[in-house]
C-alpha cells in the first residue's frame, strides 16, 4: 500500500500537483513547468513535504491527455517512480457532483481518486522506442488523410455549384497541386511506416500475422499495434480491445420496464473504429468464411450494420488470437460459427 497518493493535473506549459499523505493526513498543492527541470523541482518539493517516507511508498496518478502527459510519465517511468495514467473520463465520472473547476481542484480530485481506488492502479509502461515512432508517423499520415479529403470535398462542391469564372478555375487548380502534394507526403509516410516495422523484429513477426487475416491492411495492422502495445496493453482479451474499439454490444436491464437489446456506445476511439469498419468490409468481400458468417447472420434476420459489427468483433478475437499463440491465419483452424476462436 502507498503511503503517499501525488495527483498532477497536466496542461501545455504547467502542471498542477496534489499531495495526500496518508499517515498525516497532509495536504500539499504547488505548480511547476512542464518539463524535466520542472519534473526535478517537482521531486525535490514532494521530499520536503513527505520528509522520510520513501519513493517506493510514492503513487503518481495523471490523466490521459496525450502529448502533454507522455513526456512526464515516461521521464518518472526511467526514474523508477510509480506512474498510474487513469482515463479522464473514469475519473471526472467518480466525482460528479464537484461545482468548483480549477486546475488546483483537478490535481486533489486525482489525488483523491488514486487514495481510494490504490487497489485498481496499473503502472505506466512506456511503448517501445520502435512502437513510439510508429505511432507519431501513423498520426501523422492519418493527419494529412483527414486534410487531403477535406480539399477534394471541396474541390467537388465547386465543380457542381458554381458556375465557370476565374475565381473556380483558381480554386480547382490550387486545389488539385495540394492534393498531389498532400499524396506525396502521404508516400513518404507509407514508406517510413515500412521501415520502422522492418527494423524490429518483434513489429515484423507481428505485422506479418496481423496482415495475414483477409482485409486488414497496413494501416488497420498498424493501429491495433500502436494502440494495444502489441496486444500487450489488454493482456490479449479481445473482449476489452472490442471495448476499447467501441464495438462490443451492451445491453441494459432494470427491473420490470428497461430492456434494451445489446447495442453499442458513443464512448469510442473513433478513428480506430472507422478503420477497423473499413477492414471487415473489405473481409466480407474477400474472405469466404467471413462473408459466410455475414450471410448467415444476414439470414438469421440481423440488420446489416449489426451483421457488420459482428464481424468486427469475430476478426478482433481471431486476430488475438493469431498474435497470442503466433500463428498466421488459417481458414481451416479457424471456427466461425460459435464465438469461441480455435487457432491450431
Amino acid at each position: 500500500m502507498k503511503k503517499v497518493l501525488i495527483g498532477i493535473d497536466f496542461s501545455k506549459e504547467k502542471f498542477d500537483v496534489a499531495i495526500i499523505v496518508k499517515s498525516t493526513s497532509t495536504q500539499e498543492h504547488a505548480l511547476f513547468d512542464n518539463k524535466v527541470s520542472g519534473y526535478r523541482k517537482m521531486i525535490k518539493w514532494i521530499n520536503s513535504v513527505v520528509e522520510d517516507v520513501p519513493c517506493s511508498s510514492w503513487l503518481f496518478c495523471g490523466e490521459t491527455t496525450g502529448g502533454y502527459s507522455r513526456m512526464m510519465s515516461d521521464w518518472l517511468y526511467a526514474q523508477g517512480y510509480d506512474v498510474w495514467i487513469e482515463n479522464a473520463l473514469v475519473i471526472k465520472r467518480t466525482f460528479p457532483l464537484k461545482r468548483l473547476k480549477n486546475d488546483t481542484v483537478d490535481a486533489f480530485m486525482i489525488a483523491e481518486y488514486a487514495l481510494r481506488f490504490e487497489d485498481r492502479a496499473q503502472l505506466y509502461e512506456p511503448l517501445s522506442q520502435a512502437l513510439t515512432e510508429l505511432r507519431e508517423i501513423f498520426l501523422y499520415r492519418h493527419h494529412l488523410v483527414r486534410h487531403r479529403c477535406s480539399f477534394e470535398v471541396r474541390r467537388i462542391e465547386k465543380r457542381f455549384t458554381q458556375q465557370k469564372s476565374a475565381n473556380k478555375n483558381v480554386i480547382s487548380q490550387s486545389a488539385r497541386h495540394i492534393i498531389t502534394e498532400i499524396n506525396k507526403e502521404i508516400a513518404k509516410c507509407d514508406e517510413k511506416i515500412k521501415e520502422y516495422i522492418e527494423s524490429d523484429d518483434q513489429l515484423s513477426s507481428i505485422f506479418a500475422i496481423v496482415t495475414s487475416m483477409p482485409g486488414v491492411g497496413t494501416i488497420n495492422a498498424v493501429s491495433l499495434m500502436v494502440y494495444t502495445n502489441n496486444f500487450t496493453r489488454f493482456a490479449y482479451n479481445p473482449r476489452k480491445i472490442a471495448c476499447y474499439y467501441g464495438i462490443a454490444p451492451f445491453g441494459r436491464d432494470s427491473g420490470t420496464s428497461v430492456h434494451t437489446d445489446p447495442r453499442v456506445g458513443f464512448i469510442a476511439n473513433k478513428m480506430l473504429k472507422s478503420l477497423l469498419t473499413q477492414a471487415a468490409l473489405a473481409s466480407v468481400r474477400t474472405c469466404p468464411q467471413i462473408a459466410k458468417y455475414y450471410q448467415r447472420l444476414i439470414e438469421r434476420g440481423k440488420k446489416p450494420m449489426v451483421a457488420l459489427n459482428n464481424v468486427k468483433n469475430k476478426m478482433i478475437a481471431i486476430i488475438t488470437a493469431m498474435v497470442r499463440t503466433g500463428c498466421m491465419y488459417q481458414p481451416d483452424n479457424i471456427c466461425l460459427a460459435t464465438q469461441s476462436v480455435i487457432v491450431k
